[in-house]
């Protein structure tokens, strides 16, 4: 079913959190150490549940009981007329849900941002990061950020600025962004420049422009690392088919 795999999400950061609260006194280098371990595993957690919903294109509603979306009909016999569920009450009283809120609202504060071309241009770049680990990144926010790489085109300074975009979009497979990296790439003397559009331009990698520039790059680039690198995501595309 389509709540399982958020359900069960849901279950593995409760868990993590009941561990946190449980775990027993140790000396603070090890309680800091179990505890970073912690926050990483419920950030990997976060990733996954915010990559589902995405995927899916049906956001992820962590706050009703997963079986809410279900006619009654389909519902155990036992179910109907209940209050929240044991789980839910301890997702809530262990602060999960409360935490998934505050995250729902600064993706939404920093879409609020990206999009808003009277903001600092680094400000929406840098911004961008914050989509980037939510799974937000779709084609609106791609096309809002051309001007950005256009302008970073024009600007003899504007090196860092393309490499931000191509850090931040990264994952994407947007049609105007793949072209605008394809047209510029054959005059990039940088060879770290030209590296950092080969792992954007990965996910690609099945589009015959790409594949073709890949082949390319696998053949003549002047960088080692770049040659073989190219001949890793052929490899892997062609695994793929």
């Amino acid at each position: 079913m389509k709540f399982i795999q958020p359900l069960a999400l849901l279950f593995s950061l409760a868990a993590l959190a009941i561990s946190l609260i449980r775990q027993p006194e140790t000396l603070p280098e090890k309680t800091s150490l179990s505890t970073d371990r912690h926050e990483a595993r419920i950030r990997s957690l976060e990733n996954k549940l915010a990559q589902l919903a995405n995927a899916t294109r049906q956001p992820v509603n962590e706050f009703q009981d997963p079986l809410t979306n279900q006619s009654d009909s389909d519902l155990p016999l036992d179910s109907v007329g209940k209050t929240p569920t044991k789980l839910e009450q301890q997702l809530r009283d262990l602060g999960v849900l409360e935490h998934f809120q505050k995250q729902k609202v600064k993706l939404a504060e920093a879409r609020s941002i990206v999009l808003d071309a009277e903001r600092d241009q680094w400000e929406r770049v840098k911004t961008l990061s914050l989509l980037r680990d939510g799974g937000e990144i779709d084609d609106e926010i791609v096309s809002s950020m051309m001007p950005l790489w256009t302008t970073s085109l024009e600007d003899p300074k504007g090196g860092q600025l393309r490499w931000q975009l191509l850090e931040n979009l990264r994952g994407t497979t947007n049609g105007e962004f793949r072209t605008n990296i394809l047209e510029w790439i054959g005059e990039e003397e940088s060879s770290k420049m030209r590296g950092q559009a080969l792992e954007t331009l990965a996910p690609m990698a099945s589009n015959p422009n790409v594949t073709e520039w890949l082949e390319y790059l696998a053949e003549n680039d002047s960088e080692p690392r770049i040659q073989e690198r190219a001949l890793g995501i052929l490899g892997n595309n062609n695994e793929d088919k």
